[in-house]
């Protein structure tokens, strides 16, 4: 067999197994649908719960071949009907780290933080910097580099080409592209999507927040953090993590209590720990 064959016969391969895998997503996911169908029609609390938290384990299953943000939203709100209000914050928080103007994620986001203690620090679904930054969410920041790269080089040769021909049309020019890359520029230093790389959820049901890594520490609050609280963590050291509230107050915490958002590898989010 020539390598011209093997490659095509490879790339047929991994089509084949690609297909498979979606085919089997999507076999998952639908089977999570009809529990979440049945938990709506189920009149019985414990049976609702319990088909919801079918749904979740269905949902998250599929999740981890490949999330989308609407899967993560299903997913989402199997958790939240089944009182995993952690699962369900995370969940909400992933899909909008695919999608960050997901209609349903914003939206179902802001009703799950409603649900938690009033005590506890919330984070705002949108800042006015990310609202004036809109626009750079259809670019990656190696794009976002790139383009900020072309414009400094652009203004650059025109205000070189103004002062060789001393014509004042081509300065005028600059300032364009000039202007251009001090947006991209500011973007990408102030990216509220760089800080939160390290944003992370309360997975567990209760949580005592120390003030320093020792069990022995003392207790913060007078009640435990609750699942569904969102934080940033800034420090590990197992089994403990220092996490950042959204209040600006740092506490410790078990490390196995809290996930991140985004895993630390960098890899997509495609399933809930």
């Amino acid at each position: 067999m020539s390598w011209r064959g093997l490659v095509v016969g490879l790339v047929a391969v991994l089509l084949a197994s690609c297909q498979a895998v979606d085919r089997a997503q999507r076999e998952i996911a639908q089977r999570g649908v009809e529990a979440y169908t049945r938990a709506l029609e189920t009149q019985d609390r414990d049976a609702r719960m319990a088909a919801f938290a079918e749904a979740q384990r269905f949902f998250a299953s599929a999740a981890k071949q490949g999330g989308a943000p609407d899967l993560y939203v299903n997913l989402g709100n199997a958790a939240l009907g089944a009182g995993d209000l952690g699962a369900a914050v995370l969940a909400y928080r992933r899909a909008l780290t695919l999608d960050p103007d997901h209609p349903r994620a914003l939206q179902n986001l802001d009703h799950a933080r409603g649900q938690l203690p009033v005590w506890v620090p919330r984070f705002e679904s949108v800042s006015v910097l990310d609202s004036f930054f809109f626009w750079q969410r259809s670019l990656s920041r190696p794009e976002r580099w790139f383009a900020s790269g072309c414009a400094l080089l652009l203004a650059a040769v025109l205000l070189a080409w103004s002062i060789a021909t001393r014509q004042v049309i081509f300065r005028n020019l600059a300032w364009a592209p000039g202007v251009a890359w001090v947006v991209i520029l500011g973007s990408l230093l102030f990216d509220p999507a760089a800080e939160a790389e390290d944003d992370a959820v309360i997975t567990a049901a209760e949580v005592e927040a120390r003030a320093a890594d020792s069990a022995v520490a003392p207790v913060l609050f007078s009640a435990p953090l609750p699942a569904g609280t969102e934080a940033r963590i800034l420090e590990d050291r197992p089994p403990w993590r220092r996490i950042r509230l959204a209040n600006g107050r740092d506490v410790w915490v078990a490390a196995t209590s809290v996930t991140l958002v985004t895993p630390r590898d960098g890899a997509p989010a495609t399933s809930i720990e």
